[in-house]
């Protein structure tokens, strides 16, 4: 009987493990479809044998376990590729949108081309700057660049906006993940705690780990549990057991919280790949945020009501209500950075802290609040050394935490491309800032740009010219007036001690009080030009029939507020051509108000004429006049070439007048004497000595008398007009001649006045002419002048008296007058030129002494009555607008002597020209009408210069008033409409290397962007290929493992069923047995 029992529960349990097994294959046969589940089969193993007197029988079978074919290692592997994957896959959608943003296939509509075109626009301009099509060509082609960069700066928004809504979507079904994942865990852990498999339950918890693995890099193990805990990327949990925690997104930033509700910004550092990683690291390349560090600290501060703080609450308001901030740090350039800030009432607001922080870093730095974290942020964009550490009643923190900083290591795609536009703009503006157009602004000018209050707020702020501790503002602008006469006043403004925290109000009053000096401006209700503060923008106003321009701005100022701008914005993803250009072309600046050569609209030497009819017949008492002749460049010059130096006597002879003459022919009679003396250096002399003409006697003749009187010792010759004696020996004795004729109206008509030439260390050339004292009437003198060479003097018919240079010759270009006392009397020629008003430089002399200067050139120019000294002061710039030196002149110690008031017109001229200011690039002269020409010599750095007339104080140069002063008086600013030189130097800027742009030109710089995002997006899609086709080898290798086979399993279902099948004959068997043995029994 036993044996018979053992049989059937054999049988029995064979049937019910071939009922599993087929149950197992069954649901492997429905699984056959499920990409997520692994193959199952039932592990069989034999029960334990019963004792028997033949030895141990076996008693059947039973299912021990039902196997899941799960290959952990490579599961792990497939996630990790799916990580990867999920970043390659996120990037090339994102590159696929980039790339059609910088497509410049389409090349006549590409940026590259447009800018080229620009360029060319403003190269017409500058070959034809009076052409209004030209200037509409250079309107419509910068409208071009702005739509143009506005759209892909307007693509990238879009795309930016696009990701924020997918981090959502990410976030979402991340959280969704975890929190299932952490459900699955619990569950499998209480289904294995007896020793089971929850095969099902795992499927499912692979799969999502699977799809979580591509959204986010994640690390996972599994615990002894049987629990999977996952970890974001760089230690953030995700999964614990069977808890979970979740990401926040606020916008485009993505957050981990922690279980104390504290949010840890998340940015491609901390998830570095997977979807998420992928659409932040997309993200972090369309966002100029990202190209700007921060610190931050790591502390959230509340207030005492439990909300998070603001800038705008008070200390009081967080339980402060004394005590002092200490803070330190250092700035993008790694220069040391301190500070404090003392809370006395408690009224003090955080946002007072936030703005002594900022003024410290000299606004360097950003300061201010978020989700109750203090953040310093750099103004500079890239890598650099920013720090930052506080202390005090508050506790912000430590803000060296990586986790809480934000480095920059290379400027991202958007950053690039702003920064292209940005410098696009500027390179634009700030040389058409200080460019004019064919005509000056009238009425009023608004600045483009906007402050609450302060000029820290403009947007160039960063680029004014600083002082070397940076506290603040150096470099000055030009202001350029056209009053209702058209004259041209240039006014400099000075920002020289405006604090970096001064207020645009402060600004306006620095320029009204340059105006002011010069006399544009009063006060606010009597202008004539000025700058006001109009809704936080800087405004310059003129009354009717002002005009202004403006030029050689080396502060950044106008630049800064946005005056006479080409471009208006200084965000390339929102600016225009300023509107006021596109109304009014005519004021596109193509020329510059600073001259390479200035020429005086007045004369500095021309025509002189006496303020009244003067008396002809008046006499003077002196008996000797000099003149000095000059040359354009004020030197002093002789009228001989040949042995200039030497002594000479002569008469100019009357035109036509040579040698071969015969003299009756001239007017003499047969039978007239001439007499001739003199005595020569080495002591020969010649008394008095007639010689009788004849009707044969020639001028030439006489001559030869002379010199053989003379021993031949004397030259005499007659050269260009003029008869000169000149000593031909050497020594110490003075040299004398004289001749004169017996017919004397007719010797004065044909040789006139003897004049004597000299050189005198004192007074240099000269020409000497005999005045009888007393005798000599103002008609006889002005004669005697007259006749001189270059020089022409003249009484008109009304009497005026008249002094000039003749009109057609290119030696003399000027003279000066001079005069020796020979009587008692007091009425002196060079009295009488003063007090007529005719200001040629005069002197006078007792050839002893040097000269007494009596008369400088400059008592007709108005000059300052107050004890401030006048000066003429020359600002050089180089061929960028840059300030290179200031050259000054004291105009009332011109040579530098200590003697003031004794320096003439010439000594000016000199001055500029000296060898020791030869490194200033300049030389001035004359020209043929005596108009001052001041040029600059091309030999060193000045290209260009502006001269001013100023007053010195003892401490400061203060610009004279416009109607006082030397180039004031002179004039000669104009607005000349062919100048070209702003609109040359913006189609210039095309070739020219930028270092901001790495030391390449706009087109180079933005063909290098499209070049790196073609690349990116290639090299994207072959990563992307290639994981594609390795995860699809994984996933087969994982299929020939835990995928399957219908063969297979149809295979065993057949086993299982005939094994089923005589398993239940052994059942039938043996009951007929077990009938058998009852049978028997009965």
């Amino acid at each position: 009987m036993a044996g018979l029992i053992a049989a059937l529960n054999i049988a029995k349990n064979a049937l019910l493990s071939f009922q599993t097994a087929t149950q197992v294959i069954s649901h492997n046969i429905a699984n056959i479809n499920n990409e997520a589940y692994c193959r199952q089969k039932p592990v069989e193993t034999t029960l334990p044998p019963s004792p028997s007197p033949a030895g141990p029988i076996g008693t059947g079978v039973k299912i021990e376990m039902i196997k899941r074919y799960f290959d952990a290692f490579l599961e792990k592997n497939i996630n990790l590729k799916r990580i990867d994957y999920g970043l390659f896959s996120a990037e090339d959608t994102g590159m696929t949108i980039l790339e059609t943003l910088f497509n410049e296939v389409a090349y006549e509509s590409g940026l590259i081309q447009i800018l080229q075109n620009f360029w060319m626009a403003w190269q017409n301009l500058a070959n034809y700057p009076e052409n209004l099509s030209a200037r509409t060509q250079v309107i419509e082609t910068g409208k071009l660049i702005t739509e143009t960069l506005k759209a892909k700066f307007k693509g990238l928004q879009d795309l930016e906006t696009q990701i924020g809504l997918k981090l959502e979507t990410l976030v979402d079904r991340i959280n969704a993940l975890s929190s299932q994942i952490a459900e699955l865990n619990l569950q499998i852990s209480a289904m294995e705690t007896g020793g089971r498999s929850a095969n099902d339950l795992r499927d499912q918890r692979d799969k999502l780990v699977g799809e979580l693995s591509q959204l986010a890099s994640i690390q996972y193990f599994e615990t002894k549990e049987g629990a999977y805990n996952i970890v974001l990327s760089k230690g953030f949990n995700l999964v614990e057991l069977g808890r979970s925690w979740n990401l926040e997104v606020s916008g485009t930033d993505v957050y981990w919280v922690s279980t104390k509700g504290e949010k840890i910004p998340l940015t491609s550092d901390e998830v570095s790949s997977g979807e998420l990683g992928g659409w932040l690291r997309l993200l972090e390349q369309l966002s100029d945020e990202f190209n700007y560090e921060y610190v931050s600290g790591n502390k959230t501060v509340f207030t005492k009501s439990g909300e998070l703080i603001s800038e705008s609450d008070n200390f009081s308001d967080l339980g402060v209500t004394s005590g002092t901030f200490n803070f330190s740090g250092t700035d993008h350039f790694g220069n040391s950075v301190s500070g404090s800030f003392t809370i006395n009432t408690g009224n003090e607001t955080v946002r007072d802290l936030l703005d002594e922080i900022e003024k410290a870093f000299n606004y360097t730095v950003i300061a201010y609040i978020k989700d109750g974290r203090l953040f310093i942020e750099d103004q500079y964009r890239g890598s650099g050394e920013l720090s930052f550490s506080i202390s005090g009643p508050i506790d912000f923190g430590n803000f060296d935490d990586p986790a809480y900083q934000r480095k920059v290591t290379e400027l991202n795609l958007a950053g690039r491309l702003k920064l292209f536009g940005e410098e696009l703009i500027k390179a634009v503006n700030e040389l058409h800032t200080q460019g004019v157009g064919l005509i000056f602004y009238e009425k009023e000018l608004e600045g483009a740009y906007q402050v609450n209050q302060y000029i820290k707020e403009l947007p160039y702020f960063l680029d004014l010219t600083k002082t070397s501790d940076g506290s603040a503002l150096t470099g000055f602008f030009y202001i350029w007036v056209k009053d209702p006469t058209d004259k041209i006043t240039p006014v400099k403004v000075s920002l020289e001690g405006l604090s970096v925290d001064a207020t645009l109000d402060d600004l306006v009053n620095q320029i009204n009080l340059a105006l002011e000096d010069v006399g544009f401006y009063t006060d606010s209700t009597t202008w004539d030009v000025r700058a006001v503060a109009r809704s936080g923008k800087l405004v310059f106003q003129a009354q009717d029939n002002y005009s202004f321009a403006f030029s050689n701005d080396t502060s950044g100022i106008l630049l800064a507020t946005g005056i006479n701008i080409f471009f208006i914005g200084s965000d390339p993803a929102n600016f225009q051509v300023n509107d006021i250009l596109v109304k009014k072309p005519e004021l596109i600046a193509s020329g510059k108000m600073d001259v390479t050569a200035f020429r005086s609209e007045e004369p500095l030497f021309g025509i002189f004429k006496s303020s009244n009819p003067v008396n002809p017949d008046q006499t003077f008492d002196i008996n000797k006049l000099y003149i000095k002749f000059y040359s354009d460049k004020g030197d002093n010059i002789p009228i001989f070439t040949d042995n200039p130096d030497n002594t000479k006597f002569f008469y100019v002879l009357k035109s036509g007048v040579d040698e071969t003459m015969k003299l009756v022919d001239l007017g003499f009679n047969s039978g007239d004497t001439f007499t001739f003396s003199g005595s020569l250096s080495d002591g020969t002399s010649v008394s008095s000595t007639t010689i009788t003409i004849d009707e044969l006697t020639t001028i030439e003749d006489i001559i030869n008398q002379i010199r053989s009187a003379f021993d031949n010792k004397i030259s005499i010759n007659i050269s260009n007009g003029l008869f000169v004696v000149e000593d031909g020996t050497e020594g110490s004795n003075p040299f004398t001649f004289n001749l004169t004729s017996s017919n004397f109206s007719t010797f004065k008509d044909i040789f006139g006045t003897l004049y004597k030439w000299v050189k005198n260390n004192d007074v240099g050339y000269y020409i000497e002419i005999p005045i009888s004292a007393g005798v000599d009437s103002l008609s006889t003198i002005v004669n005697k002048l007259d006749r001189l060479p270059y020089l022409r003097a003249y009484l008109d018919s009304s009497n005026y008296l008249y002094f000039q240079l003749e009109p057609d010759q290119t030696t003399v270009y000027g003279f000066e007058i001079g005069e020796n006392y020979g009587g008692t009397g007091d009425s002196f020629v060079v009295d009488l030129l003063e007090s007529e008003s005719m200001y040629i430089p005069a002197f006078r002399w007792d050839e002893t002494t040097p000269p007494t200067v009596e008369i400088t050139g400059f008592e007709g120019f108005k000059f300052d009555s107050t004890s401030e000294t006048d000066y003429l002061s020359f600002y050089l710039f180089d061929e960028n607008g840059e300030l290179l030196n200031i050259f000054r002149i004291n105009l009332e110690d011109i040579d530098k002597d200590g003697n003031t008031n004794d320096d003439t017109i010439f000594d000016l001229l000199q001055e500029i020209n000296s060898t020791e200011n030869v490194i200033y690039g300049l030389v001035s002269r004359l020209d043929r009408n005596g108009k001052l020409i001041i040029e600059t010599t091309g030999l060193y750095n000045t290209k260009t210069f502006i001269i001013q007339d100023e007053l010195y104080d003892g401490s400061n140069y203060i610009q004279t008033k416009y109607d006082y002063g030397f180039i004031n008086t002179l004039k000669g600013y104009t607005l000349e409409r062919g100048d070209n030189r702003t609109a040359q130097a913006i189609a210039d800027s095309a070739t020219v290397t930028r270092e901001t742009l790495n030391y390449s030109t706009l087109q180079d710089y933005y063909s290098s962007i499209v070049g790196e995002v073609g690349s990116a997006k290639q090299s994207v899609k072959d990563s992307k290929d290639f994981l594609e086709t390795l995860i699809s080898q994984l996933k087969s290798i994982k299929e020939s493992i835990s995928g399957v086979s219908l063969d297979e399993e149809m295979t065993n279902l057949i086993m299982y069923q005939q094994a089923f099948v005589a398993s239940a004959k052994v059942l039938t068997t043996v009951e007929d047995m077990f009938e058998a043995l009852i049978s028997a029994k009965r």
